[in-house]
């Protein structure tokens, strides 16, 4: 199952008629992608993230560690963008092979500062459209955050648990979306997952018997002009169906001038 690729996963739970987790279409949300990693006869969905021009897609840095610190060769890697599902045929449009990764240059993964990196993919997605990211804006207290379920590895994975206590699925191969609300980041600093400086934003939720998001699942917010805007990425996690578990995400704004540069020199 390849389960050190998503060695610090993290998951938001929701609940609630205002606020469940519900299915969610790639059509309304094109620029979101799944990526995997392909052996001879297995594929491995492992964390999501959000394209963000026609080549490239935003993710968590740690999706492409191990446990040891080891960075995931980008052989075998593959980005499906612009699916609500991914139990369909793999030779569909948006299913494409990734030829490069870039993490941040800063990234920590003890602490898992700096989460964020950049894959090029091999070819355009087809045609399909990129959320704008790295852009500042006033920040809302609430936003969606997409995903294809969690994987829970490390530290959270003891408590992959559901209400019930039955083992909580940890993949869904159907794209689903949840509100979160934004609360002041020493919070999750509090709780051991992020700091309380500009590079991590904190999110809660009232926990569910489900669990959506994954490692690099864009958080997003609608703006006026009805376009999303990328807002966060999920990094780290406090647990799945526990009581207001705590959910870090990268502030994608902070890292505007570096996610430009890497598009513009590559």
């Amino acid at each position: 199952m390849l389960r050190w690729i998503a060695a610090f996963a993290a998951a938001l739970t929701v609940s609630g008629p205002a606020s469940a987790a519900e299915p969610a279409e790639a059509d309304r949300y094109p620029y979101i992608a799944a990526l995997s990693r392909q052996t001879s006869d297995t594929r491995v969905y492992f964390c999501a993230g959000a394209l963000v021009a026609p080549r490239w897609v935003l993710t968590a840095a740690h999706c492409f560690h191990g446990r040891g610190g080891a960075r995931i060769p980008v052989e075998g890697l593959w980005a499906t963008v612009g699916r609500s599902r991914l139990d369909r045929p793999s030779a569909e449009t948006g299913h494409v092979p990734i030829d490069r990764l870039l993490v941040h240059p800063s990234y920590d993964p003890a602490s898992q500062r700096d989460d964020i990196a950049l894959v090029r993919l091999a070819e355009v997605a087809g045609p399909l459209v990129a959320v704008p990211a790295g852009i500042a804006f006033p920040e809302p207290a609430r936003a969606t955050v997409l995903g294809f379920g969690s994987f829970y590895e490390g530290r959270l994975a003891g408590r992959a648990l559901t209400e019930t206590g039955a083992p909580a699925a940890q993949l869904s191969d159907r794209l689903r979306r949840a509100d979160a609300r934004l609360i002041d980041a020493s919070h999750c600093a509090a709780g051991g997952i992020g700091t309380s400086d500009d590079g991590k934003l904190c999110g809660t939720a009232a926990p569910q018997e489900a669990c959506v998001g994954d490692s690099g699942s864009p958080l997003v917010i609608e703006s006026a002009d009805g376009e999303d805007r990328l807002l966060g990425l999920v990094s780290l996690g406090t647990g799945c169906a526990v009581p207001q578990p705590l959910v870090a995400f990268t502030r994608v704004s902070t890292y505007g001038d570096w996610i430009a540069e890497v598009i513009a020199g590559n």
